[in-house]
């Protein structure tokens, strides 16, 4: 794996940090002290037990590379304000400083200044993968085209149903369809599920208190949700019968009739 040395202009040498300043390298090897940093493999793993896999590369490079399927799309520099629990701009998963987050960029570099940056806050289970992107890629372990938003969870695979979280909107097949607030975070729940089963009850108290939310109103948000999704759309919302909803990224299959 090289290092992002490669890129130096030819000729020109790499010189001596004035005295008493560090030179990046330095820095880096003194960020990955702090960390017990992972091979792709157990990042995997962790991330199938609920671990947060955090992707901070850029637009441009994930589609050209790629993503990987449950991982959260984020900008880096909006990182520490949206993992930091005392930030008012927290995501809904940073509750508190247990939280374990595992940073991933291209090849491991970035990601490691990146979670020692998140140690300084608090949040010391927080840690990088070893060689980043592309050794998660090389070893065989699932990735899907990029072009996730940031903000939005990769789904497993592509989805005509996005949101743009700057718009408060949805998009559906690239075109923009209006969400009220509490349908947007309906959606927001719904897509960060990644495919798994939301219980009424989790979406319910992930909205918190509003007008009539003791009675059946997730379900009537959910069907408003469905009439805006169009018919094609809508057929990956689906009920799951006494326990909740599921976003799916193709249709469910058809029933098997018995004959």
């Amino acid at each position: 794996m090289q290092s992002p040395a490669h890129i130096r202009p030819a000729g020109l040498a790499g010189g001596a940090p004035d005295a008493g300043h560090s030179s990046i390298d330095e820095l880096l090897v003194r960020a990955r002290t702090r960390l017990t940093r992972l091979a792709p493999a157990d990042a995997a793993r962790e991330l199938a037990d609920g671990a947060l896999l955090v992707d901070v590369r850029a637009d441009l490079v994930r589609r050209a590379e790629g993503e990987v399927p449950g991982s959260l799309v984020m900008d880096r520099n909006v990182l520490e304000w949206r993992l930091d629990p005392c930030s008012a701009w927290r995501i809904e998963e940073a509750a508190d400083h247990s939280l374990r987050a595992i940073i991933m960029c291209s090849q491991g570099y970035m990601s490691s200044m990146a979670a020692a940056g998140l140690h300084d806050l608090g949040l010391v289970r927080a840690t990088d993968i070893v060689g980043g992107y592309e050794a998660w890629r090389a070893v065989g372990l699932p990735v899907v085209p990029g072009g996730t938003l940031p903000g939005s969870y990769v789904s497993a695979a592509p989805s005509p149903i996005s949101l743009d979280p700057g718009g408060q909107r949805m998009l559906v097949d690239g075109a923009p369809v209006a969400l009220t607030p509490l349908e947007f975070r309906l959606l927001t729940a719904l897509l960060r599920g990644n495919g798994r089963v939301i219980t009424r009850e989790d979406l319910r108290s992930g909205l918190g208190e509003w007008a009539g939310s003791r009675s059946r109103s997730v379900d009537l948000h959910i069907h408003r949700i469905r009439r805006k999704l169009g018919p094609r759309a809508a057929a990956l919302l689906t009920t799951e019968r006494g326990v909740g909803f599921r976003l799916r990224a193709t249709p469910a299959p058809a029933p098997v009739e018995s004959g």
